[in-house]
């Protein structure tokens, strides 16, 4: 006959069974968040309620291990509340934790000399747990549960609280990246929209709809990246009739061979006046190989091509549309 499950036993594995459940929804709750201050919160409100502790607490170590800073703790608190600042020289259960990659447990602590006495006068500590954040090989932090009264922990607790500080520790770093990302991106952004040239992205095949274009086009050429992006046909309209055959040929060779395609060729800017250009281009494909768009930078050599064939620099314009016949079919229209 199987064994039957005592009572007891069973309510407590019930528990842990919801316990668990919780911490597994938490990464889609904190996948919506998106705000660092925010998924730190979440995380130590749910790592004290889940867990059962009076308090919850995110420290991290600095790169020369010499102190651990707070950076979010459970609870309400005001917005410029400082974080606690602990010198790892006068936390030896802490620095132990962060040295040895595994949790530290200290029972009571009220008389522990392991526990930092300023640490233990600010967060009330009774009982504490350290438990360190890994990142591959290499500790980063704490997450720090606190109890106001001496507290035995249980084989079964223990696990959970170590489940819930490696989640910590994936959430933690998915938070670091994207914050990376984002710096990036914004420099990328700003080097984009401020480098002499017009970047873009259109589509792999004529007649080149605009995905996206840089501010330049309106300093360079006169249109707005309104005008650039909402008509599907305003490539093939700004660019000399003579010129877009040629363009189109290069763009089906690159495709089938380097995917890389450098071109020159004539656009009519804004006052209808001709403007030379040198494309440069690079042909994105989707993991199964077929192409998506074209990623590419217009640099203007107008200059240079008047000064190949002998002509003089043309005069500054004054302002007003002069050359441009609105009945020609190949300009865009104001």
């Amino acid at each position: 006959m199987p064994r039957t499950i005592p009572d007891r036993r069973l309510k407590t594995l019930r528990i842990h069974h919801r316990k668990v459940l919780r911490l597994c929804s938490l990464a889609a709750e904190i996948a919506k968040l998106g705000d660092e201050r925010a998924t730190l919160r979440k995380i130590v409100n749910t790592a004290a309620s889940l867990i059962g502790v009076q308090s919850a607490h995110l420290a991290l170590v600095d790169k020369q291990e010499r102190t651990l800073y707070g950076v979010a703790s459970s609870g309400r608190h005001p917005p410029n509340a400082p974080g606690l600042r602990v010198d790892l020289a006068d936390s030896a259960a802490a620095h132990e934790a962060l040295r040895r990659r595994r949790p530290i447990t200290i029972d009571r602590a009220a008389d522990d000399p392991r526990v930092n006495s300023e640490a233990r006068k600010a967060l009330s500590i009774g009982g504490v747990t350290y438990l360190p954040l890994l990142s591959g090989s290499q500790s980063f932090g704490l997450l720090i549960l606190v109890t106001r009264r001496p507290r035995t922990w249980t084989g079964e607790e223990l696990r959970l609280a170590q489940h819930f500080a490696s989640f910590a520790s994936v959430a933690l770093e998915n938070v670091r990246l994207l914050n990376r990302l984002a710096e990036t991106e914004g420099r990328f952004k700003s080097l984009v929209e401020h480098i002499p040239a017009i970047v873009y992205i259109c589509d792999f095949e004529p007649p080149y709809q605009s995905i996206y274009v840089s501010p330049q086009i309106e300093t360079m050429l006169g249109y707005s990246t309104r005008d650039w992006m909402e008509d599907p046909h305003f490539f093939t309209k700004m660019i000399h009739p003579d010129d877009l055959e040629v363009l189109k040929s290069l763009d089906k060779k690159a495709a089938q061979s380097t995917g890389f395609v450098r071109a020159e060729y004539r656009l009519f800017d804004r006052h209808g006046e001709v403007r030379w250009m040198r494309d440069e281009a690079v042909l994105v494909r989707d993991p199964a190989g077929a192409p998506i768009a074209w990623h590419g930078v217009l640099v203007e050599i107008t200059g240079m091509k008047r000064m190949e064939q002998g002509l003089p620099a043309p005069p500054p314009r004054s302002g007003v549309p002069s050359s441009r016949r609105p009945e020609d079919p190949r300009l865009p229209q104001a």
